[in-house]
């Protein structure tokens, strides 16, 4: 099973605020959902984007993949380009991927409740929980150009 996150931007650019979703009160995610089958990585980005949010995105570069573990469930992620291990059919991943607001619309209501345009620097002062947690762990010193090299969507 493939889990896709778009990180949605409302216009290109290094400084374009980031859509982050909300669920009645809980945490703050990104919007995902599963890829279906025969369905591209790139594909289901538009797919979850229009289903989800009646949003038009134009697709960027994968900014970071989530390994799960199938012994006790956590998501490892790993910068891009820096895959090592050995991986096989049967693993469960967690792709996330940089996308922009084609249309420059907001988004509409449905799956999520509420929404909110977030500066990428502020990204980090948000609360996520789960596989979007671990993923700010390693995304938000990446956009601070601390540790992981900047090689996102221009």
């Amino acid at each position: 099973m493939i889990r896709i996150s778009v990180l949605i931007k409302h216009h290109q650019g290094p400084t374009g605020d980031v859509l982050l979703c909300r669920k009645g009160s809980g945490p703050w995610e990104f919007p995902s959902d599963r890829a279906r089958v025969n369905e591209t990585d790139e594909e289901a980005a538009e797919r979850i984007a229009w289903e989800q949010l009646g949003m038009k995105i134009r697709v960027g570069k994968l900014t970071l993949s989530g390994h799960k573990n199938p012994q006790d469930g956590t998501v490892e992620h790993i910068a891009c380009g820096n895959i090592t291990h050995n991986t096989h059919t049967k693993c469960d991943w967690h792709n996330y991927y940089e996308a922009v607001d084609v249309w420059q619309t907001e988004p509409k209501p449905g799956t999520y409740d509420s929404f909110i345009w977030v500066h990428p620097s502020e990204l980090g002062l948000q609360e996520f929980s789960g596989d979007d947690k671990n993923f700010m762990g390693k995304y938000d010193p990446w956009i601070r150009g601390e540790t992981i090299p900047n090689v996102r969507m221009p």
